[in-house]
């Protein structure tokens, strides 16, 4: 039986009321009577009502405002109110409180039965959603909320789920490679929610991910590092690699779709974000919620640099070439896909300098190379196997011995004449003393560094200037800045100017 409450100041009409119709055949039953307003809020505490029949005209608190001080309370509450004639005006500001309807006195007996009949339908709807929210748990709540579902069509689910009257932030844990099966995953978030079964972590799964709902915050950083310890802890075993953002603290249940979409925004970027670590919104290099990735950076001006730490077998010039790629790469905004086609370009652009010059020095491992550096699943990790792939180019070249190491800067020379060539330069790189290794260097060719880097430097530009190029260019073509400088140069090894030398060797 649902219970009802009579208020009215007028003796005869609250008796009337009780005996008007046979109110247990409809599924009510009047349980109590009031005077006033005031008595109407009191009865209310006492027994918990679910329909009040109030008359808005009484001395004190009237009817009009213990409707407001009911409605405040209970927003689920059925109410009818009783006017005269005279009082339809004040009805009806009455109505706008969400009243089931009005009645005139006196109080017809089949409209009464009529509001009783559509009342029961109501309230027996009310019931059956009732009994449905209680068998909901947080976790369906959750989901139904994440696929669309209002959150005023889930109020009473996610109370009786223990959601309400707290803030939460959700943490979305995403596995690496491919997206985990659905018995993967079930057992993963089973776990989780083992390990974790506290009722301010409530875990839930949604599009191949894990969640995990913290109640009032992940926290600081040491909360955080404890909480992702416990996750990596909990699915120890499952040979997955994870990584975790978390999408920020929203006040109440209702904004738990919001903190979950900001975390998987930020997990867009999972490539360029570190295991270990619940990363905050917005950790990414750059803003997660972007419309449209940037561009990547254009690396070939470290082709050169590569090539020559290679061909000088030096780890450490490799290293740090790559870790100046790496951070224009980051800055750039570019997403994965980019990133690493960029990578493969740089690194196939150095592997072509060295099969011209080597052939089959670089070619098969640039293959197997390549392939390595598309499965890399994080960016330090791509940063690393671009590194080691041009580190083990080195070593395959490597002769090792000062004095073989002079066959290498000799090759150098030929090859990179027209850069900027400094002794110092080559030593440092080949962990020599410039002192030590110039020496071994005269011994092995007769010449100091400098004029054998000239006179290699004079032959091309013959050859140049021989095709008819004018001396700016060939002096610029050969790596002599100043042209004022090659012409001394020039004249010092030939014994001409490089325009005379031009005319007597036929050019134009």
């Amino acid at each position: 039986m649902y219970k009802v409450l009579v208020v009215d100041d007028e003796p005869t009409i609250r008796e009337g009321l009780r005996t008007l119709v046979d109110w247990e055949s409809f599924g009510f039953r009047v349980v109590d009577t009031g005077v006033n307003g005031r008595d109407a809020l009191t009865k209310y505490e006492q027994h918990r009502p679910d329909l009040i029949i109030i008359d808005i005209r009484m001395p004190g608190i009237d009817g009009l405002e213990a409707i407001e001080r009911l409605r405040a309370r209970d927003k689920r509450l059925h109410m009818l109110i009783l006017s005269g004639y005279a009082e339809f005006d004040y009805a009806r500001r009455a109505m706008s409180h969400q009243i089931d309807g009005y009645m005139l006195k006196p109080v017809d007996e089949d409209e009464l039965i009529d509001y009783l009949q559509r009342l029961r339908k109501t309230l027996d709807q009310e019931a059956a959603e009732r009994e449905r929210a209680a068998g909901w748990t947080p976790e369906m709540v959750i989901r139904s909320l994440l696929s669309g579902t209002p959150p005023a069509a889930l109020t009473e689910a996610a109370e009786n789920a223990g959601l309400d009257g707290a803030s939460w932030e959700a943490v979305i844990v995403r596995p690496h490679g491919k997206p985990l099966e659905p018995d993967v995953l079930m057992e993963a978030g089973q776990r989780l929610a083992g390990k974790l079964s506290a009722a301010e972590r409530i875990c839930y799964t949604a599009e191949g991910d894990l969640g995990l709902l913290v109640m009032n915050g992940v926290g600081s950083e040491s909360q955080r590092a404890a909480l992702m310890n416990a996750i990596e802890d909990a699915l120890a075993g499952l040979h997955m690699e994870v990584t975790a953002a978390s999408g920020g603290v929203v006040d109440s249940w209702s904004g738990i779709p919001q903190s979950h979409a900001r975390a998987a925004a930020a997990l867009r970027r999972a490539f360029f974000l570190e295991p270990g670590s619940i990363h905050p919104t917005g950790a990414a290099p750059w803003d997660p919620c972007g419309e449209q990735a940037a561009e990547p950076p254009d690396l070939s001006d470290l082709t050169d640099k590569l090539t020559l730490a290679i061909d000088v077998a030096s780890e450490i010039s490799i290293g740090e070439w790559i870790e100046q790629a790496g951070s224009r790469l980051l800055a750039s905004g570019a997403d994965e896909e980019a990133v690493k086609a960029t990578c493969a370009r740089l690194v196939s652009a150095v592997a072509a300098r060295l099969e011209a010059r080597r052939p089959g020095s670089a070619e098969g491992t640039l293959q197997r190379g390549l392939v390595e550096l598309y499965k890399a699943c994080r960016f330090t990790q791509l940063m690393e196997r671009m590194r080691s792939l041009l580190i083990e180019f080195a070593r395959q070249s490597e002769q090792g011995g000062a004095e073989t190491q002079v066959k290498k800067m000799i090759d150098i020379i030929h090859r990179h004449y027209d850069r900027s060539l400094r002794l110092e330069t080559i030593a440092e790189l080949l962990g020599y003393s410039s002192a030590y290794l110039g020496k071994v260097f005269k011994h092995k060719t007769g010449e100091n560094f400098n004029t054998y880097l000239d006179k290699v430097r004079i032959e091309e530009a013959k050859k140049l200037l021989v095709q008819g190029m004018k001396v700016y260019e060939v002096a610029e073509r050969v790596g002599y800045a100043n042209v004022d400088y090659f012409h001394g140069k020039f004249r010092k090894y030939v014994g001409m100017s490089p325009a005379a030398y031009r005319k007597t060797a036929g050019g134009s």
